[in-house]
């Protein structure tokens, strides 16, 4: 029997779909994660409203109330929490269980940056956020959306930030000085995949660069995207709250 052998340029063309597949995949699951849900506004901007009436599958555009978020912050922490406390809990400049809400939309109106309160993910949704109110940080590129979360004694427990624009260089410069600032603030990362520099990103649509730090007090998350029609970068800082008894190590 004759054996069936493809084309190199097939071959190349298979392997090239099915690392875009998977590629894709990777995305779309993080675009259905909380940090991510940006990635399916834009992915699915030209979709009719029909399309996007259901919501989404996984429940993230439905608002929690108070104790569905404490519970939903714990679970959070018990399977994202690291082993050791961090030096510091680094969020943009604010203060984690320090920040109330009063004190952070002072500071929007201070500056001129217009915060709502959002139909779901976190408790302000705050936009065009410039590069130049985080000073010392190297950012380059503003700040999309800046989604903010408080607890149950109104102070502030997660920050998530979402950048974007045509060019990759002003994303990978903040996500590089994001990822810098981590590492000298917190700790080193627990886990990095890619190194996020222009040419890296510029590999391809869907290409990703992420890093993930996991301490017992504190997480912090950031990702950036070749979305074809520009780069994307996720900030994700969040105050893990304290140890419960199922997150202790069993002796």
């Amino acid at each position: 029997m004759n054996r069936f052998v493809l084309p190199r340029t097939a071959r190349r063309a298979l392997v090239s779909i099915a690392g875009l597949a998977v590629a894709f995949t990777a995305v779309m699951g993080f675009a259905h994660t909380p940090s991510g849900r940006p990635l399916l506004k834009w992915m699915g901007m030209s979709m009719p409203q029909a399309a996007t009436a259901a919501g989404c599958p996984l429940g993230y555009d439905v608002k929690q109330a108070p104790e569905q978020k404490e519970a939903a912050r714990q679970r959070f922490a018990d399977l994202h929490r690291g082993a050791g406390p961090a030096a510091a809990r680094p969020a943009l400049g604010f203060d984690f269980e320090q920040t109330t809400r009063a004190r952070l939309l002072a500071w929007a109106d201070q500056h001129g940056v217009k915060c709502v309160t959002p139909r779901s993910q976190g408790d302000l949704d705050c936009a065009d956020v410039p590069a130049a109110l985080f000073p010392g940080t190297g950012r380059e590129a503003g700040i999309r959306n800046l989604w903010v979360t408080f607890g149950a004694d109104d102070k502030l427990v997660s920050v998530i930030a979402v950048s974007r624009a045509v060019d990759a260089a002003p994303i990978s410069a903040t996500f590089i000085a994001a990822n810098a600032s981590l590492a000298r603030l917190a700790g080193p990362a627990t886990k990095q995949d890619g190194d996020g520099s222009v040419a890296e990103l510029q590999q391809g649509l869907l290409r990703q660069a992420s890093a993930e730090y996991r301490f017992q007090d504190f997480y912090a998350l950031t990702r950036v995207t070749n979305m074809g029609d520009g780069f994307v970068l996720t900030e994700e800082y969040r105050a893990l709250p304290t140890v419960t008894a199922s997150a202790l190590p069993s002796r």
